[in-house]
């Protein structure tokens, strides 16, 4: 549980155990109009509420009054221990002033891919069809791989990987993680070109025969080998969906890239480091012979 949500929670509880509810007697004037609520000077606004209260699968009315009860509930327990952290002081803490730095550039950064994720075109449904022809591993001939599969930390040592890299079969794998003592789970399971990455997928399928690969996981590796393929057709109005999801997450992460490099690019002269924290100087790139 996160503090906030305990603190809330405790709350509620104290509340409920007094017999009554957050709202307590009315003593000042009953808000209207935009405003549901009121925490002293503080006004709950419906966008506030609309904003906070989660979708409902029910359509009864009374199920959407419910959420958005509970809501604003929420929203009032928030309120009134944000006011009472105020009165306290905790707002002058050097640690808050750390983490509201970080909270505002954090939700103005994803403010940002927002406006430019809402700026992409959307897919048509010939881009969709054009995305499920050009991907037969996908869809008309989708691939369910049964993988051989080792699951183990990613080495802090670099000389590890380095012995790694060479290694071609799972036991000779396996024998270099028992001499060096380094822990894994040998298991078997499936990779589903439906739901993985179609670079990754168009990779896999041009492998030879029995290669193993490599897919990074957080602070995992997970070394692959392919030990069957099957062919199970993926097609109908869920493939169409499917594409559309697709080539509308790599047109958002592709304008999402496209802008931040540009940005990071026209900030840079405006990025200095300390002497202990300048970032190493990037080798040059190497320049093919000319021929």
């Amino acid at each position: 549980m996160n503090i906030r949500g305990g603190w809330t929670a405790a709350l509620f509880a104290s509340a409920a155990l007094c017999g009554c509810h957050l709202g307590g007697v009315d003593k000042g004037k009953t808000p209207t109009g935009q405003v549901v609520a009121t925490v002293g000077d503080r006004e709950i606004t419906i966008r506030q509420l609309d904003a906070e209260t989660p979708p409902v699968a029910n359509p009864d009315p009374r199920a959407r009054r419910a959420a958005q009860m509970s809501t604003l509930e929420n929203i009032v327990a928030r309120t009134v221990l944000a006011k009472a952290a105020v009165d306290q002081g905790v707002d002058k803490a050097p640690e808050f002033a750390l983490i509201k730095q970080r909270a505002l550039d954090t939700l103005l950064a994803q403010s940002l891919e927002s406006k430019i994720a809402g700026q992409v075109p959307k897919v048509t449904a010939e881009d969709a069809q054009r995305f499920i022809n050009e991907h037969t591993d996908i869809f008309a001939q989708r691939k369910v791989f049964v993988i051989d599969q080792i699951r183990m930390a990613r080495p802090s040592n670099p000389s590890i990987i380095k012995e790694l890299e060479p290694l071609k079969t799972l036991p000779d794998i396996e024998a270099l993680l028992n001499r060096e003592k380094i822990p894994f789970q040998r298991s078997v399971g499936n990779l589903d070109a439906v739901g993985a990455d179609p670079r990754m997928v168009d990779t896999i399928i041009k492998l030879p025969p029995n290669e193993v690969f490599v897919i990074p996981s957080n602070d995992s590796l997970l070394v692959n080998q392919i030990k069957e393929t099957r062919i199970i057709p993926f097609g109908g109005p869920q493939s169409l969906n499917y594409a559309t999801q697709v080539l509308s997450r790599q047109r958002t992460q592709e304008a999402v890239g496209r802008q931040v490099s540009a940005l990071y690019g026209k900030a840079k002269a405006s990025v200095h480091f300390s002497k202990d924290f300048t970032p190493p100087v990037a080798p040059p790139a190497p320049v093919a012979p000319k021929k």
